[in-house]
C-alpha cells in the first residue's frame, strides 16, 4: 500500500515522502497513529502539488540568492572608526555592524550569516564571507579607516 508520511518515522522516512509499505503496517499502525495517510485520490494529487510548489519556491529563492551574492561581492564598505595611539581602534567592528552597513545599502543580511570569527580590531582592508544560501557564499570588502 502506498502512503504519504505526515511525520518523520524512524527507519521508514521523513515527513512528506511517498512510501510503499505492507497493508497491515499501514492499516494497523501508520494510519491510526496519524503518521501517514493513504496515497489515493486527492491526497496523492495534493502531495504532487506540494512537491511542485516546494521545488518552485526553492528555485526562486536560489535565483534571489544569486542576485544578492553578486551585489555583495561588488560592494565595498568603508567603516570610519575612532582610533587611538598606535592605530588601535576604540571598540571593534562586529558581524552586526557589517550586517547593518549592508542593510543600509539595501542588502538584507542576518548577522549570523556574516562569517566573522573575531571582530575587526585594527585598520586595514578585509574580505569577509557572507553566507547567502545553502552552499553559496560571497565576499564583501571592508575598509577600516580612521574617522574624521
Amino acid at each position: 500500500m502506498k502512503v504519504i508520511l505526515t511525520t518523520d518515522v524512524a527507519k521508514l522516512g521523513k515527513s512528506g515522502e511517498l512510501k510503499d509499505v505492507t497493508d497491515g503496517y499501514a492499516r494497523n499502525f501508520l494510519i491510526p497513529q496519524k503518521l501517514a495517510v493513504p496515497a489515493a485520490g486527492g491526497a496523492y494529487r495534493a502531495w504532487q502539488h506540494d512537491i511542485a510548489s516546494r521545488e518552485e519556491k526553492r528555485h526562486r529563492e536560489r535565483g534571489e540568492a544569486e542576485i544578492a551574492a553578486t551585489r555583495i561581492s561588488s560592494t565595498t564598505l568603508t567603516m570610519g572608526v575612532k582610533v587611538g595611539e598606535g592605530g588601535k581602534l576604540y571598540g571593534s567592528i562586529t558581524a552586526q555592524d557589517i550586517a547593518d552597513a549592508l542593510g543600509r545599502r539595501g542588502i538584507g543580511v542576518d548577522k549570523h550569516k556574516v562569517d566573522l570569527y573575531q571582530p575587526l580590531k585594527s585598520l586595514g582592508t578585509y574580505k569577509v564571507a557572507v553566507k547567502v544560501y545553502a552552499g553559496m557564499t560571497s565576499e564583501v570588502t571592508i575598509i577600516v579607516e580612521p574617522k574624521g
